[in-house]
């Protein structure tokens, strides 16, 4: 009995013991299999490989480029704009693994989803905000326009009877005193020659071959009062009036580089020294230079203003017939009164220019930002619902549970931006808009009073 009871007892203890022994391998097994599942998790998101993000580059921007443009210039996500597609989003963040950190996760977002902003920013980065006015101006010249390279001949009849006397002057002071006053008005980049004719011997028969082939060039270059001054004092009325040899002549005083040429002839009277005046002037016009020979008759009479009107046709000029020094200078005030009407005319043409310009630049920095920013929003919208599409799959995920508040944060930055940079280019524009549209009126209204002044000195 004892031997019975004793060995119950040996196989109750082997089975308690098997039972302890058995436990510990369970735990193991549970371990084992936990160790074998991370190093699954890590596995997957240290092989998965993140999409590089590349950038679009600007021309024309001289400076480094901050974060956040950097950013806005990245290109564009395969869902971006009109191409957006929820599910096909969704498939893609399917096969995104735990464990990414959160600027991975916005990464491979934005590669799904994100804008394009190349025009609107490549229009912030490169926006001019200038406003200029290149209207041409007028050339304060009579009757005619400015030339980069613009010759001006004044020939002046030094004949005998430019001594005769016309209100209180000679015919001659009075024409000295109207070219003077001409030639104060050419403009600076412009050159101009002075050259007489009929100076040299008298009136008198004997002396009619010595001035009939008598013209001199007394002045050539840019207009210096004191110089020109110097060569007018010079010239005296002494004999008889070739116009014609003036005409021809004159082609000597022209630079090469001249690509248009003013003629200007002052005379009292008709050609008397044989000569062809009417074929010199069509001569000077027919060549390759641009020419217009314009006529200044002084108490001409009716033969000699038949003439000089021809002459001036064939110039494809105009004659003016004045028969006093006040009307010599009343011709010069009508010709201020054009200049000051030209004037007034650039002043309306150009500050209208320039209010134009100013509202454009105003309404493209306006619509640029207005733009950018609803693609800002859009942008912000998508990657919100991608977020959220992700927390489904991973929602105990720190990167995931952090990742709203970044999302946040960066579209802020680029919101921000945008409308920083649209509002400073806007404000700009209106500043130089307004800078240069005063500029104008100021600067039209003195040359326009200045023409005034000049036409009341006369």
């Amino acid at each position: 009995m004892k031997k019975l009871l004793y060995g119950l007892f040996c196989s109750l203890v082997m089975l308690t013991g098997c039972s302890v022994k058995e436990e510990p391998k369970v735990q193991g097994q549970t371990q084992e299999e936990g160790e074998v599942q991370e190093k699954t998790v890590e596995t997957e998101a240290d092989a998965f490989e993140p999409i590089e993000p590349e950038y679009y580059e600007i021309e024309g921007v001289d400076r480094e480029l901050s974060d956040v443009e950097k950013d806005l210039l990245r290109k564009p996500g395969i869902y971006s704009g009109e191409n957006y597609d929820g599910e096909k989003v969704n498939e893609a963040i399917d096969q995104w693994p735990d464990g990414l950190t959160v600027e991975q996760y916005l990464n491979e977002m934005l590669n799904l989803v994100g804008e394009d902003y190349y025009d609107g920013m490549k229009t912030l980065l490169t926006f001019d905000t200038s406003v200029e006015v290149d209207h041409t101006k007028p050339d304060e010249q009579v009757n005619q326009p400015t030339l980069k390279t613009a010759h001006y001949a004044i020939l002046i009849d030094a004949s005998g009877s430019m001594r005769a006397m016309a209100g209180g002057k000679t015919r001659m002071d009075s024409a000295k005193d109207a070219v003077l006053d001409f030639a104060k008005q050419i403009p600076e980049d412009a050159t101009m020659s002075m050259r007489v004719y009929g100076h040299k011997g008298s009136g008198n028969q004997a002396d009619k071959q010595l001035s009939c082939t008598s013209t001199e060039n007394y002045y050539s270059g840019k207009f210096e009062e004191k110089a020109f001054r110097e060569a007018l004092g010079k010239v005296q009325p002494a004999g008889w009036t070739p116009i014609g040899l003036a005409l021809e002549t004159v082609k000597e005083d022209i630079p090469a580089d001249a690509e248009e040429v003013v003629v200007y002839v002052v005379s009292d009277g008709i050609e008397t020294c044989g000569g062809d005046p009417v074929k010199a002037a069509g001569d000077l016009v027919a060549g390759n230079i641009q020419t217009v020979v314009n006529i200044i008759g002084y108490d001409v009479d009716n033969e000699g203003q038949t003439l000089l009107k021809k002459v001036a046709d064939a110039g494809n000029g105009e004659f003016i017939y004045v028969n006093s020094e006040k009307e010599l200078r009343k011709y010069m005030r009508a010709q201020y009164e054009v200049i000051q009407k030209q004037w007034w005319e650039w002043k309306e043409t150009s500050q209208k220019d320039a209010w134009d310009q100013k509202e454009n630049l105003k309404e493209l920095s306006f619509d640029t930002k207005e733009a950018l920013q609803k693609q800002s929003v859009q942008e912000k919208e998508r990657l919100k619902k991608a977020r959220a599409y992700l927390k489904t799959k991973y929602k105990d995920s720190d990167a995931v549970i952090k990742l709203s508040n970044y999302l946040i944060e960066d579209q802020h930055r680029k919101y921000n931006y945008i409308t920083q940079k649209g509002h400073e280019l806007y404000n700009e524009s209106i500043k130089n808009g307004h800078e240069t549209y005063n500029q104008v009126i100021k600067e039209g209204h003195e040359k326009h009073n200045e023409a005034a002044r000049k036409k009341h000195q006369q």
